[in-house]
């Protein structure tokens, strides 16, 4: 409200080289009227509904050259299915003042409808409070105080080049950026942390901590670190209390900041670490594995295993962003990465067909690492996972899409006893028998088990479920954190892009996955 959307948008789009689209003029044109009149005839509610209308016109028809910016009126994204749209298809800015610039910058008689009172301010103060989760869903937040429209526009155009991936969280939304050379960034991301806490293992630090360690202004500024032993089996307990007391003995406070640098293992450590630290610290996401890219980077899911129950005990705790640079990924071994590869078919299979179509087409590609399709895989994989997230922050529903295959993908890696078989391997024969089991169900169509079986397998997966001990495995379908009692909700494919949860007996998907060979 009365920051200038309009003015910086029109900056924007000469920067930029695009047309601009002002919505409220578009609509005063339409409705034949100004919009305080329309207020006064119609109301609030008519108002956002021919609103929401055509904002859904331009969302659908960006335009055959350039897809346009667009200014809003404040209240535009208050719904929040149409914001959750806005940020998947198009890179949402909010624009930030103080109630009191709001006030000096409306008058007393505004023109809005909902800043006209006879405190301006502290009507901004309360429709900003209203709408606080709401403006904190968005790519960015641009401060206005004191800067001109040139260095808001220019700002604005940053983030639009940067191009990242939204995760929507209420006020803890961050966004996953993706590209290359992307280590500097944590200068930025850090900067209000009173000391940075660098966790990471005996794989990567040598690789990639000296850089972590300038970016993060080393030796200039003060900086913890901690290296742990590498492995799945290092995922437990005790590695959390070993960061918590390197936290705790370098004088970190509540304004410091974690830093995960590794594989999936030390990010969902890292996480769990900063959410637990004196009750709650922020952090910040480095993947270096693929897995770690397209899966651990999105969610705010943290944790260790406990005994033979994987990620038994975590947290949801969102990070302050997460950086995929995929030059990182170049140094991950070969067997990491080929099994990361099940986890991108899966996210291919619950929400992306076209990737899934990609990987058949460019399998040479896939398995060379092509740095372009190695970065387009992390973004497409982000970008289903982040689109379901948003739905569903805690996995109360439509979020347990995600575990396709993983229920008795799990149960095979735990079996393994986290060695023989490395979580996309186990990822890769779950999927396999989530497909037979949705066969055996009458869901799932074997033409389309037939298809992702020929995908893992040329990408250099396993797929055999006879060589496996599903039988003994499947004992400890108990153990999986979507149990309820009796009853495991299991996430079965219909066809590519749909997929849904089925509730069964446990005793009746252990014996479905006994018999599965």
């Amino acid at each position: 409200m009365a920051t200038g959307k309009s003015t910086v948008g029109r900056l924007v789009a000469e920067r930029t080289g695009r047309p601009f689209v002002d919505l409220d003029a578009r609509l005063e044109a339409r409705l034949g009227t100004n919009i305080p009149a329309f207020f006064a005839a119609r109301g609030e509610a008519a108002f956002r509904a021919e609103e929401r209308a055509e904002l859904e016109r331009v969302l659908a028809n960006p335009g055959a050259d350039a897809a346009p910016v667009v200014a809003l009126g404040g209240g535009a994204l208050l719904a929040r299915d149409l914001r959750l749209r806005a940020l998947d298809s198009a890179v949402v800015l909010t624009l930030q003042a103080s109630p009191t610039e709001i006030a000096k910058r409306v008058g007393s008689r505004s023109g809005r409808p909902l800043l006209d009172a006879p405190d301006p301010a502290g009507r901004a103060l309360e429709l900003l409070g209203q709408r606080a989760t709401a403006y904190a869903e968005a790519h960015a937040t641009l401060a206005t105080d004191g800067r001109s429209p040139s260095q808001i526009a220019d700002a604005a155009v940053v983030e639009w080049r940067r191009d990242a991936i939204a995760v929507a969280a209420g006020e803890h939304s961050y966004v996953v950026e993706v590209g290359r050379d992307l280590l500097p960034r944590l200068s930025e991301l850090t900067a209000g942390a009173s000391l940075p806490i660098l966790v990471s293992d005996r794989n990567v630090e040598p690789l990639h901590g000296p850089s972590a360690r300038t970016a993060l202004g080393a030796p200039a500024r003060t900086l913890a670190e901690l290296v742990l032993t590498p492995g799945e089996r290092e995922k437990h307990l005790g590695s959390i209390e070993a960061v918590l007391r390197a936290a705790l003995a370098a004088g970190a406070d509540r304004k410091s900041m974690f830093v995960g640098l590794g594989g999936g293992v030390v990010t969902d450590m890292t996480g769990f670490a900063a959410a637990t630290y004196m009750r709650g610290v922020a952090w910040v996401g480095v993947p270096t594995t693929l897995l770690a890219m397209v899966d651990a980077s999105v969610g705010g899911k943290t944790g260790v295993d406990l005994e033979l129950a994987k990620n038994a005990v975590g947290a949801f705790w969102q990070p302050k962003g997460v950086l995929c640079d995929a030059a990182l990924e170049a140094t991950e071994p070969a067997r990491g990465y080929t099994s990361a590869l099940a986890e991108v078919v899966k996210t291919a299979i619950i929400g992306d067909p076209e990737l899934f179509t990609l990987l058949e087409a460019e399998q040479t590609a896939v398995r060379a690492r092509s740095p372009e399709l190695v970065a387009e895989m992390v973004r497409r994989s982000v970008r289903v996972k982040a689109r379901i997230v948003g739905l569903d922050e805690r996995e109360t529903g439509l979020r347990a899409l995600l575990n396709l295959g993983h229920t008795l993908g799990h149960a095979l890696e735990s079996h393994a006893g986290f060695e023989r078989l490395t979580h996309g391997e186990a990822v890769s024969l779950g999927l396999i028998a989530a497909l037979r089991v949705g066969e055996a169900l009458g869901r799932t169509p074997a033409a389309l088990t037939e298809r992702v079986q020929a995908l893992l397998t040329a990408a250099g997966l396993p797929t055999d479920l006879a060589r496996e001990p599903l039988h003994e495995a499947a004992e400890l379908v108990t153990l999986d954190k979507k149990r309820a009692g009796s009853r495991v909700r299991f996430v079965v494919a219909r066809e590519l892009g749909r997929v849904e949860t089925v509730e069964l007996e446990v005793g009746k998907l252990k014996s479905l996955a006994q018999s599965l060979r």
